[in-house]
């Protein structure tokens, strides 16, 4: 679908109200062509409102109710793949960013987004705003640069640093991912490269760090450091294990 960028109104998406005010303000003064703006405060909202109205821009909070501002925008983006999406956010945590990217490049055609702190001074995210809408520029805030640089993890490899945080053994692991312990073994090798690429691996010093670190605990804390875990997804995961760890429990004694 064409649509004339100088005319079709922008969406917020933000469920904080002083927040969404002031974005309001921002884009009524900057963006005046735009208006009236469409405004939701929370991502179900969201999503229907983008799929209703094609805006020419959709601005998105990451952490939203009923629906985080990634999976809206991955709602969005299924059946209207031309949206300009920008996630403005105080959480850039890296479990969203790799989120993100799966997303951007799963969709066809690859759409226009863009990436931002919600602390930038106002001059720059108008700055970004305009980038994004008018030029259609992917646009990412330069200070998560090297987040949007590091190699990609896997479904898997997502979902099993949840369940190291949470305490999961191997043999656990494989019976939760349907994998035979040795596929547990060779996918959590892989995850520890993406997580230390400048292990000791091959160096004098390989000897030693065998000894000194515990691979499972370092990767908890990379993980942690880099936000591709926070309390909000553990907790979930967290749920979710318990369920799954009572319907496991009763599997494993009757087997016996």
């Amino acid at each position: 679908m064409n649509v004339d960028q100088n005319t079709v109104p922008i969406l917020i998406a933000e469920d904080n109200e002083a927040q969404r005010k002031y974005l309001k303000d921002l884009l009524v003064g900057n963006f005046p062509s735009h208006t009236p703006l469409i405004e939701a405060q929370d991502g179900e909202a969201a999503v229907r409102l983008a799929l209703a109205e094609r805006p020419s821009l959709s601005i998105l909070d990451i952490q939203m109710p009923k629906m985080s501002g990634v999976k809206a925008a991955k709602s969005i983006w299924k059946d209207f793949p031309e949206a300009r999406i920008i996630f403005w956010t105080q959480y850039p945590h890296e479990i969203y960013i790799n989120e993100i990217r799966k997303i951007v490049r799963s969709t066809d055609p690859q759409p226009t987004y863009g990436f931002i702190h919600k602390n930038n001074p106002e001059d720059r995210f108008v700055r970004f705003i305009a980038a994004v809408l008018e030029d259609g520029a992917d646009m990412i805030d330069p200070a998560f640069k090297d987040s949007f640089q590091r190699p990609l993890l896997t479904e898997f490899e997502a979902e099993a640093l949840r369940y190291l945080a949470l305490g999961l053994s191997n043999w656990a692991i494989a019976r939760k991912c349907s994998l035979s312990l040795r596929g547990v073994e060779s996918r959590l090798a892989t995850l520890y490269e993406k997580l230390f690429p400048a292990h000791s691996a091959g160096t004098d010093a390989e000897e030693y760090d065998k000894l000194a670190y515990n691979t499972r605990t370092r990767a908890f804390f990379e993980a942690l450091r880099r936000g591709l875990i926070n309390s909000d997804e553990l907790e979930k995961a967290e749920a979710e294990l318990a369920d799954w760890i009572e319907r496991d429990r009763k599997r494993f004694s009757r087997a016996d």
